[in-house]
């Protein structure tokens, strides 16, 4: 093969894939991320919605059934992208999570990085998260 051709060729190929993005962090920690966070909660997804204005953003309501951090309320609103590229996170109506939510203007906002589902697979960030909270009282 010529290595002009080849040159051109390599050099469209990237071209033509454009960006691509990941979303790529660390889940987490009530050390880590609870003095940052606005709310800190267990709870049980009610709704999720997507927001008539911005269709890759959803709002998720939740029934709160443990409030580690911020206000008692009985219902909590939080805001996320739609596509884990960009760190968003889906919510199943009747699942359970933990969820850390953080201020942005007027709206509360999680991730991928900073929620998780209540199951087995992470009973060990949920128990770290319930012992930090529980040294606090």
């Amino acid at each position: 093969m010529k290595p002009i051709p080849t040159i051109f060729c390599a050099t469209a190929m990237a071209w033509l894939a454009g960006n691509t993005y990941a979303c790529s962090c660390k889940l987490a920690s009530a050390q880590a991320n609870a003095p940052q966070a606005t709310v800190v909660f267990k709870g049980v997804v009610t709704e999720e919605i997507v927001d008539p204005a911005n269709k890759n953003e959803y709002r998720a309501l939740f029934r709160p059934t443990t409030i580690y951090k911020g206000d008692q309320a009985t219902a909590i609103t939080v805001h996320t992208r739609g596509d884990q590229g960009s760190c968003g996170v889906r919510f199943a109506k009747g699942s359970e999570h933990m969820v850390f939510a953080f201020q942005s203007g007027q709206r509360l906002r999680t991730s991928l990085c900073s929620t998780w589902p209540i199951s087995k697979s992470y009973a060990g960030h949920t128990a770290e998260v319930e012992s930090h909270f529980n040294q606090r009282k």
